[in-house]
């Protein structure tokens, strides 16, 4: 078989390339850093053996001694399983992606590496920093705070370029700075801080190198530096931040499962936003019973709420066959609760899941279903036509009254589910005049009456990004 050592991109998950995303939708093992995003986890198949070694907060081992766990996988899986190396950025630069590459060959595994956005650029470009201009530099460098603790350092601070890129460098950026300063640098050359590049979380701090020296308060990884005149560029060029203060301090109500709603409302919150919280829909107890899992090829969660029901009654640890979640989110939570992965469509919607049971399962196999007795039949309807479908239905949902008042004094309203979507209908749509509604996929928007946008990614960051481009689309 062979090991793919892939580069994940700078934190955007849709900078990832194409092959990559491929090759990670049918990997059978999959070794990932700190600082991929879930959502790109949220690709891998049911089969797939996750294996997180990104270094953790308080770590007793050394990186070293990760790195050579992470080899001694290679050495276990790699010559008889599909292996995808997921690395932050590019592999092949300053992440340890060469040395991985090596220990392939020498031990015989065939291996592909598929090259990353580096956030060495990647980050810059979002911060509106070119890293090269004709009107300051022809030239410029990339640097890592870590060289190798067997060599003594490699760089001749005098023989720079102007230009400077300092990737993994926040415990020596001091020194970094002093170093420059020793050899002639410009006390007042403009300094660039990126925090968290490409992500909603990006945020830039704009110093100096005199500024570097005495010391900047909230310097946390990940950050990138940009040292040199092309940094100033930020204060013209910044679309990214730019976009991001468009929406920073809007209100936004969110319409969701009252169970559900703290967990939104603080990813809402660490984004800038100001999360207005209007419960449309509740969760009631229901009596199920549960047939005998063994005769069944595959079962299907749709819901968070349907896995936690479901596995207050049953162990699935031992059930053989196929695992299929309507989304991330519904993933992500069977693998907390009991170490199991599972399979997402392309698209987190009925249809999208559909079509990836299809391709999965022989037909006539036979699929167990969990879910709410209000979900959609879409989902048995597209299904029916080749499998033998059985339906249980563990919990039932109630839906709420929306309160007029929280959507007067707001500028958007996240409608996050069809059940959610029909509540709000029932109001007058001059309560939405010149509000933004925002529905988190197709399913949703098919019971919206009222003017409204929809989420292309179906999630609560989807959604996000979708009301950030219709901002920055309609500002004037």
């Amino acid at each position: 078989m062979v090991v793919y050592i892939i580069g994940a991109g700078p934190g955007d998950p849709e900078l990832l390339t194409i092959k990559g995303k491929r090759l990670i939708k049918s990997a059978e093992v999959l070794i990932y850093d700190r600082l991929i995003d879930k959502s790109i986890i949220n690709w891998t198949p049911s089969n797939c053996l996750l294996i997180y070694v990104g270094k953790r907060e308080k770590e007793s081992r050394t990186s070293q001694q990760i790195q050579n766990e992470i080899n001694e996988m290679f050495l276990k899986y790699g010559y008889d399983k599909h292996v995808v190396r997921l690395k932050g950025g590019d592999p092949f630069i300053f992440g340890r992606g060469g040395e991985e590459a090596l220990i392939c060959a020498n031990a015989g595994i065939r291996f592909e590496v598929v090259p990353g956005i580096s956030s060495f650029y990647a980050a810059p470009a979002y911060a509106g920093i070119p890293i090269s201009h004709r009107e300051y530099n022809s030239v410029f460098a990339v640097l890592t705070g870590h060289e190798s603790e067997k060599l003594k350092s490699a760089i001749d601070w005098s023989k720079l370029p102007e230009t400077l890129i300092i990737l993994m460098g926040v415990s020596k950026i001091r020194e970094i700075a002093e170093n420059l300063l020793n050899v002639g640098r410009d006390p007042l050359t403009p300094v660039a801080a990126i925090k968290w590049g490409t992500t909603f979380k990006q945020k830039t701090i704009m110093t100096n190198l005199a500024g570097l020296l005495k010391g900047i308060d909230d310097l946390n990884p990940p950050i990138v530096f940009v040292i040199g005149n092309n940094a100033a560029l930020h204060s013209k060029l910044n679309w990214f931040e730019n976009k991001l203060s468009s929406a920073k301090g809007k209100r936004i109500v969110l319409t969701r499962a009252r169970n559900h709603m703290k967990e939104s409302e603080d990813l809402m919150k660490s984004y800038g936003f100001k999360p207005i919280g209007m419960p449309l829909i509740d969760i009631a107890e229901r009596d199920f019973s549960i047939p005998e899992l063994g005769s069944f090829n595959a079962l299907i969660f749709t819901s968070v709420e349907g896995i936690k029901r479901f596995v207050e009654k049953v162990d699935i640890s031992t059930f053989k066959g196929s695992i299929f979640c309507i989304g991330p989110k519904t993933k992500e939570f069977l693998l907390k609760q009991t170490g199991i992965n599972s399979t997402i469509g392309d698209k987190y919607n009925s249809q999208g899941l559909a079509r990836t049971i299809l391709r999965n399962l022989k037909n006539k196999s036979r699929i167990l279903s969990v879910r709410s007795s209000a979900a959609s039949e879409t989902l048995l309807e597209l299904l029916s036509t080749k499998f033998d479908v059985t339906e249980i239905f563990v919990y039932d949902i109630i839906q709420l009254e929306s309160d007029p008042e929280l959507i007067k004094g707001s500028d958007a309203v996240f409608v996050m589910s069809a059940s959610c979507a029909k509540s709000l209908v029932k109001l007058d749509q001059n309560y939405f005049k010149n509000i933004t509604v925002v529905a988190i996929g197709p399913e949703t928007s098919r019971f919206l009456t009222i003017p409204h946008i929809t989420a292309t990614e179906y999630t609560l960051n989807g959604m996000i990004n979708e009301y950030l481009s219709y901002l920055w689309r309609e500002q004037k």
